[in-house]
């Protein structure tokens, strides 16, 4: 009984109702028992019993999982699936078992780079402008994110720009700036992201910052769940909500479109911000707001966790969610996530889907 005692209650608490299937993006694509909050926790009851070793396909079950936590919502008994799944993993690891080897690049490149993206540390800043490459002390600290600083640095920019626009005192790391360790714990290292966590806390400590910002619905996860010891977390998003209502932000040009806001799980049932990026939406003249018939709580996962580990299975998944918004009428898709941005990007590719699928903050740059 040595593997995840902790969650031995809760594990048989488990009524099998099959709620989750209906809720689990992943299952419902594979269609697999194995892939879905009830067959995963009968895998770890069957491990704990020691009916069946810790095979690749007993690990593959829970990898699968998004940690969306939907199934969380729809669980009678309240059973703490992403809880569960994440001591699983841990415990997989701390019992020999290695991740495949598609995780475990990523794993290698966090602990040597600091980033999932296979990419040098030393490069991490080089989109920044010249005046931020180097911090300095600042009572707020724009934490960009790996998915930002080497993807999608159009997005960084276009927060820099807005803040600017107000006069708020900020920072960033440049090249000091490192993974929030959210990557690692999914993937069940909680001791190296531990370490991360660490010396992130160390090095924002030392610029006396008392808010961190970031446009990354998953560091704002990370943020929440492993920091907020430190620091008080803040998706971008809320600090422009809160500029908006002081009068200190205002978007001057009509934006004309049908647009319909994905709340991305990280941001929304983790981080419950809701109401903030449609705040903010609502502030920009002649945009019309729409909604997916499941949001907020209830909102269906893109399935972005999976893209760097599972690409075909996660696309799949970002495709229905891109071709329910175009059933609905939606001119364009706006995300507060670059994870999701990436993902519903790619599902719409993989399937001739030419819906517009933006990032909030390329939104908001167009109509200041």
């Amino acid at each position: 009984m040595s593997f995840v005692p902790e969650y031995n209650e809760e594990i048989v608490r488990c009524m099998k109702c099959g709620n989750c299937q209906e809720a689990c993006p992943v299952y419902i694509v594979t269609g697999k028992e194995s892939r879905v909050a009830r067959g995963r926790i009968r895998l770890i009851k069957a491990v704990i019993r020691e009916e069946i070793e810790i095979t690749d396909s007993v690990q593959e079950s829970l990898l699968t999982c998004l940690q969306c936590d939907a199934c969380r919502i729809t669980c009678p008994p309240g059973v703490p699936v992403n809880d569960l799944l994440l001591a699983a993993k841990a415990a997989m690891l701390e019992k020999g078992k290695n991740l495949p080897e598609s995780q475990d690049n990523l794993r290698v490149s966090i602990i040597h780079e600091a980033n999932p993206f296979l990419q040098k540390k030393g490069e991490r800043g080089a989109w920044l402008p010249p005046e931020y490459k180097t911090p300095k002390p600042a009572p707020y600290l724009i934490h960009a994110g790996c998915a930002i600083s080497y993807s999608q640095n159009r997005i960084g920019k276009a927060v820099i720009r807005i803040l600017e626009s107000i006069g708020l005192d900020f920072t960033l790391l440049g090249d000091l700036e490192e993974c929030c360790g959210d990557p690692l714990i999914r993937m069940g290292a909680k001791k190296e992201a531990e370490k991360q966590i660490n010396r992130n806390k160390e090095e924002w400590k030392k610029l006396g910052v008392k808010y961190v910002v970031t446009p990354c619905a998953g560091c704002f996860k990370a943020l929440k769940e492993h920091y907020s010891d430190a620091i008080i977390p803040l998706h971008v998003v809320q600090l422009f909500s809160q500029l908006i209502k002081e009068g200190k932000l205002r978007f001057s040009k009509p934006f004309k479109k049908k647009v319909i806001y994905f709340d991305g799980c990280d941001i929304g049932r983790h981080g419950k911000v809701f109401e903030e990026p449609r705040d903010v939406l609502r502030a920009i003249p002649e945009l019309t707001l729409m909604e997916f018939p499941k949001n907020r709580e209830n909102a269906v996962c893109c399935g972005g966790p999976l893209l760097g580990s599972y690409p075909d299975l996660a696309k799949k998944i970002a495709a229905g969610r891109v071709r329910e918004a175009e059933s609905l009428g939606a001119e364009v898709l706006v995300v507060a996530c670059p994870t999701c941005l990436l993902n519903l990007k790619e599902g719409a590719r993989e399937v001739g889907l030419k819906l517009d699928i933006q990032d909030i903050n390329a939104i908001l740059i167009r109509t200041l």
